[in-house]
Order: structure tokens, then C-alpha cells, then sequence
């Protein structure tokens, strides 16, 4: 998180003049340095296996898991809530509503519009990045000046002076969220972060508001920018300072809300007590066991997954905890998102695959769309998602494995980095020898992957194959 300070400190700590441009400078590696980059490729040669082969689970998973859905769907009306739906897969439209009234304390008590389902205030400061590129003998570390999202600590990087954040004088992010109902249903934290129709707020008659917090004290009033297509809130923290050509320190921040109003979603039906402000509520359609590597040969029904049975008993599934995340649906934001998880397997690469792949590629269908839809788009539009999602994670995938294998060949590097262009020569070898090994281990764990998982369709296949083989052997002969 970012640091604090008091408003004295901040004004003391902030530039009064344009910050210099970017520099660069250079580290001699170590040998021991090097020998981690060769740990470092080694894991994530072994993690790269592990996410194509889940990747290609994942994807088979899915599908029974929207066959399913296809057969077991049920519609249902908003209100009432229907008791004998419990633990069914549901589809439900209609328009959203809340009877609450938000507001950011940390922005002068900024309140967004009545019936509002979330309102946040997300911040940009211009601060110095540090990015760190290895070659073989050393490691070039460049600085820049960059609009970020978090808060770049100064003291983390290798060459701090000259290169000194201010600390933010505000949170990067600032959310509310309002108890929103759609009919009796209670719009749960996961639907909720599907929610993504953001608008700008009217801020035009805070901007004075905002000059009296006292951790903004050091700047200047805000004023109203577009940038990068966005609405915002620039606020400067020294003289001279523009959003397209912004002074080190300057803030960035943008007012947006989201209105309740046409809604359809789809998910597994359940009654939660300690959900408000009505019990009944949706939760993903999942399996009731985390699947990992195994591959899962039968089809998905109420004894595997979260659906009920004549009796509206089930087991839970995997991961029914409600929690809140920002759901776009993008690609690069599920990438983010196993990122941020992979080190909870460490040091165990198929592990760290399985934990990425769990938060970036998780199986379960919980589908909300904020317009009044039918089923069949709802659901065709979420199984396109998911085959770019699949090509994507098939794509990092390599990427991995590629850079995996040229870290592994790191200290057989720095060695060829001594002969001059005879090591140059070689060097280029070993890159085009690394990507031939990636081209050719991923596509072999994907074929594996695709094998172990499509047993039916790998046979027929191969006899397909063999038949073609044989038939050309026979006109031969």
C-alpha cells in the first residue's frame, strides 16, 4: 500500500520545477545472479507444461459445464423468488435496485446519483517506474516517469537517487458498493463485480470540496480533464504541470458510478441467511471438486457439481465463497489476475500453474450481462469469451516455456559472451534452438493435454490418420 505523510511533509517532498527525463544505468551481473536465472528457468519451464496442459482441461471443462447448462437451465422470475428452484441453474432478468445512498469519505464525501450500484474513485500518479532488463554480463536498469495505478516505492529500486517518489496523498482506489437487489434477488459480491457500465460523475461542484482534504493541501485545485478518453480530475502538484505533459507527483483521478437498471444473469440458485437484504441470491455453477490435472471423463451432473438433486441436496462447490474482484472480461485482466496468485504454489512449478490457472481460468459459469437478453446470447457470448481466453492462455503458455528455456541457457551465455562475434554467433544459435524447443514441448503438452482429456475424439483421430496412411500405402503399392 501506498505511504501517508502529513500535508507538511508531502508539500516538502513534492518537485517545484519539471522532473527530468528518463536515464538508464548499468549493473555487471553476478555469477550468482546468473545460476538463479537458471533456477528461475527451470521453474517456469515446468510451470509453462502445467498451464497448457490445465489450460486445455479448463477448456474441456467448460464445455461440459455449459452442455450441462443447456439441459438443465431453468427460467426463472425475478420476484418472487421461486423456493422449488433451490440449487437449479436459473436464468433471470430484469432491473436492478437499491434503496442505498453512496458516498466516498475520502473525497469530501462525494455521493453518486440515487439508485446507484457502486461508485469508486480510482487514481493515477506520475511517479518514476524502474524496469530492470538481464543481458548476459549485466543488468540495465531504465527510469522513466510514467502514469501509474499503484504506488511505485523509490526505496525498492537499485539506483534511488535522483529517482525519489513522492508518498500518495491519496488511496489509488476508493470503492463502495450498495446492497442491490435484482427482483428477490440480492445481487451477490461476485455479480457485483461484474458490473461494469461505469459513467463519470458530476464533480463540477467539488472540485473545492476536494482542495480542503488535507492530504491534498499541497496541490492545486483540480480541474476537469479528458484523458485517455476519460473524464478525470487533474490535480497538480507543481507549477506548469498539464496531464499530457504532467510534473512529478501530479495526480489523475476518476469519478464514475454504476447505475442500477436492465440486468440478466444465470447461476445456481441457493438461500444464504446471512445475505441482505434478501436471502435468495445466485452462485456459480461449479464442480464440487477441484479437478487439477485429472482429466474427467464423464459429463457433468447433479452427483459432480453444485446442482441439486430431487431433493435440493447437493455439496458445495469448489469455490462458492463470495468475494469481490473487477470482472471485465478481458483476457489481459485474467492474466492480472493469475499473476498476482501463481506464488502460492511456490516452489512447486505445477503447483504455481495450478494456482494461476485457478484464479485466471476458474470453471465455473456465473454469467451476468447488464441488458435484458435471452439465455441463448448470454450463453454464446460467454463460450466465445471462453475460446479466446483458451487461445490466449495457449499463447502465454509459450511465451513462458520460451522464456523458461532462454533463462535456463543463462550461464552458457554469459560463458559465449566472451568470445566476441564468435560467441554472438553461437548465442544466436541457442535463441533459435530455445524457440524450436518451445515450439516444439508446447505443442506435444497440448496434443498430450488435448489426448488425456478428448479420449473419444484422439481415437478417432488417429484412426482417421492411420486409415489415410494405409490407403496412400495401398495406391503405392
Amino acid at each position: 500500500s501506498a505511504p501517508q505523510t502529513a500535508p507538511e511533509e508531502l508539500a516538502a517532498n513534492l518537485p517545484h520545477s519539471p522532473a527530468i527525463g528518463g536515464d538508464t544505468h548499468e549493473q555487471s551481473k553476478s555469477w550468482q545472479s546468473t545460476l538463479t536465472e537458471l533456477v528461475a528457468g527451470v521453474l517456469l519451464f515446468f510451470m509453462s507444461m502445467g498451464v497448457l496442459w490445465l489450460n486445455e482441461g479448463h477448456a474441456v471443462r467448460m464445455d461440459v459445464l455449459f452442455s450441462l447448462a443447456k439441459r438443465k437451465l431453468k427460467m426463472s422470475a425475478a420476484a418472487p423468488a421461486d423456493p422449488e428452484n433451490l440449487r437449479e441453474l436459473v436464468f433471470v432478468t430484469g432491473t436492478t435496485q437499491t434503496e442505498a445512498s453512496l458516498k466516498l469519505s475520502a473525497w469530501a464525501n462525494l455521493q453518486a446519483p440515487s439508485g446507484s450500484a457502486k461508485l469508486r474513485a480510482s487514481t493515477q500518479m506520475y511517479l518514476w517506474v524502474e524496469k530492470g532488463e538481464s543481458k548476459d554480463n549485466s543488468t540495465t536498469y531504465t527510469y522513466s516517469q510514467q502514469w501509474v495505478d499503484e504506488y511505485q516505492d523509490s526505496n525498492n529500486f537499485t539506483y534511488t537517487m535522483g529517482h525519489e517518489n513522492p508518498p500518495a496523498p491519496a488511496p489509488f482506489v476508493a470503492l463502495e458498493l450498495a446492497a442491490t437487489t435484482l427482483g428477490d434477488f440480492t445481487m451477490s459480491q461476485r455479480m457485483m463485480g461484474k458490473l461494469q457500465a461505469w459513467k463519470p460523475c458530476d464533480v463540477k461542484g467539488k472540485l473545492e470540496d476536494f482542495q480542503q482534504i488535507r492530504s491534498l493541501s499541497a496541490y492545486q485545485q483540480g480541474e476537469i480533464t479528458t484523458f485517455n478518453d476519460k473524464e478525470s480530475v487533474f490535480f497538480r502538484a507543481s507549477f506548469g504541470g498539464t496531464p499530457v505533459s504532467p510534473n512529478l507527483g501530479d495526480l489523475l483521478t476518476r469519478f464514475e458510478y454504476v447505475p442500477c437498471g436492465p440486468t440478466s444473469v444465470m447461476g445456481v440458485q441457493v438461500e444464504q441467511a446471512e445475505m441482505r437484504p434478501t436471502p435468495w441470491s445466485l452462485v456459480p455453477l461449479e464442480y464440487n471438486e477441484h479437478h487439477s490435472y485429472t482429466p474427467m471423463l464423464t459429463r457433468a451432473n447433479t452427483g459432480n457439481t453444485n446442482l441439486g438433486d430431487e431433493r435440493h441436496q447437493t455439496l458445495l462447490g469448489e469455490a462458492e465463497k463470495d468475494e469481490y474482484f473487477e470482472d471485465t472480461h478481458s483476457p489481459q485482466e485474467r492474466l492480472k489476475r493469475g499473476v498476482a496468485h501463481f506464488l502460492e504454489g511456490f516452489p512447486n512449478p505445477f503447483a504455481m500453474a495450478d494456482a494461476f490457472m485457478a484464479a485466471a481460468c476458474p470453471d465455473h459459469v456465473l454469467i451476468v450481462a447488464e441488458e435484458k437478453t435471452t439465455p441463448e446470447s448470454l450463453v454464446s457470448a460467454e463460450r466465445k469469451f471462453e475460446r479466446t481466453l483458451t487461445m490466449v492462455m495457449r499463447l502465454f503458455g509459450f511465451m513462458l516455456m520460451y522464456g523458461g528455456i532462454e533463462l535456463f541457457f543463462s550461464p552458457l551465455r554469459k560463458l559465449l559472451s566472451y568470445l566476441w562475434i564468435f560467441g554472438t554467433i553461437l548465442k544466436f544459435g541457442i535463441d533459435l534452438f530455445a524457440c524450436a524447443c518451445a515450439v516444439s514441448c508446447s505443442s506435444c503438452t497440448i496434443a498430450g493435454a488435448y489426448a488425456a482429456y478428448r479420449p473419444l475424439y484422439s481415437f478417432l483421430i488417429l484412426c482417421v490418420g492411420a486409415a489415410l496412411v494405409g490407403g496412400m500405402y495401398k495406391l503405392e503399392q
